[in-house]
């Protein structure tokens, strides 16, 4: 624990990474909190439907590769081991153990509960899914990702994930061609997701992920789903888009909370352990 415990703790970003019930890989970008001494993040509720799926994962693994968030010189790690998930309804935990860390991370918080003011203004914001990692079952190091438009990780796995980094090459329709930074590429007909993302370095005002849903097949990966696009630049957003994105992100935030509270008595409350 103690080596992911000082990675997580002086990166920008990170990544989770799992297999879910259904033996489909899946990745995400987050912001690396400590709850104390355990590396953990904090979801806003509007992340609820991502919390099911990994919630049913035998491990998640959590990851510092973009090399942004690295030392000199130094590569990826991914910590694989069972995940402790809370549901903070009320906003208590986080506000007292983890919102100051959001803040130095993650610019765009300021704008939403940087004051009381704030907090009472955006409370839709302060109700977190917390999700922590309460073991260590094995630890990788994959190659760094230096080049975020080419650069990307490639999950793959039945019942647990595998974590390697790749280059991204041509790319059609239905097929990409990628190059492992590290190990081989693993054999054809495995399922994996090819993940990546970009932000914008200053503010973090844009912070866009792309994915890619598929399998391995000579050499490539062949794209049954995709999302978002690797390397498109990202423009500033102007006044009327960001008043448009927080409105979005409000209401599902509202939503889940509502459904959240139906479920439950309110408050704080662990709702599940991986194995």
């Amino acid at each position: 624990m103690r080596r992911i415990r000082s990675v997580w703790r002086g990166a920008l970003t990170g990544e989770l990474c799992w297999v879910d019930s259904e033996g489909c890989p899946n990745g995400i970008a987050v912001t690396p909190l400590l709850r104390g001494e355990v590396p953990c993040v904090a979801l806003p509720y509007s992340h609820r439907w991502i919390v099911r799926l990994l919630a049913a994962a035998s491990e998640v693994g959590f990851a510092v590769t973009d090399g942004r968030s690295l030392r000199a010189g130094r590569g990826g790690m991914v910590a694989f081991g069972p995940v402790r998930v809370i549901d903070d309804l009320s906003g208590s935990l986080f506000g007292e153990q983890l919102l100051e860390q959001e803040l130095r991370k993650y610019p765009p918080s300021r704008a939403l509960v940087d004051s009381l003011l704030l907090r009472r203004e955006n409370w839709w914001w302060m109700p977190r899914v917390i999700v922590e990692l309460s073991g260590v079952n094995r630890v990788v190091e994959p190659a760094r990702r230096d080049d975020p438009a080419r650069n990307a990780l490639l999950i793959h796995g039945s019942e647990t994930a595998t974590v390697s980094a790749v280059a991204l090459g041509a790319r059609g329709a239905d097929r990409m061609e990628i190059t492992p930074l590290d190990d081989a590429l693993p054999t054809d007909g495995v399922a994996g997701m090819v993940f990546g993302y970009d932000y914008t370095s200053t503010d973090l005002e844009r912070w866009e992920s792309w994915r890619f849903s598929g399998s391995l097949e000579r050499g490539s990966f062949e794209i049954t789903r995709g999302e978002g696009t690797p390397g498109e630049k990202s423009r500033p957003l102007g006044l009327l888009e960001r008043i448009r994105r927080r409105h979005r992100i409000a209401k599902a935030c509202r939503g889940e909370i509502t459904a959240a509270e139906r479920r439950t008595a309110g408050g704080s409350r662990e709702v599940s352990r991986t194995p």
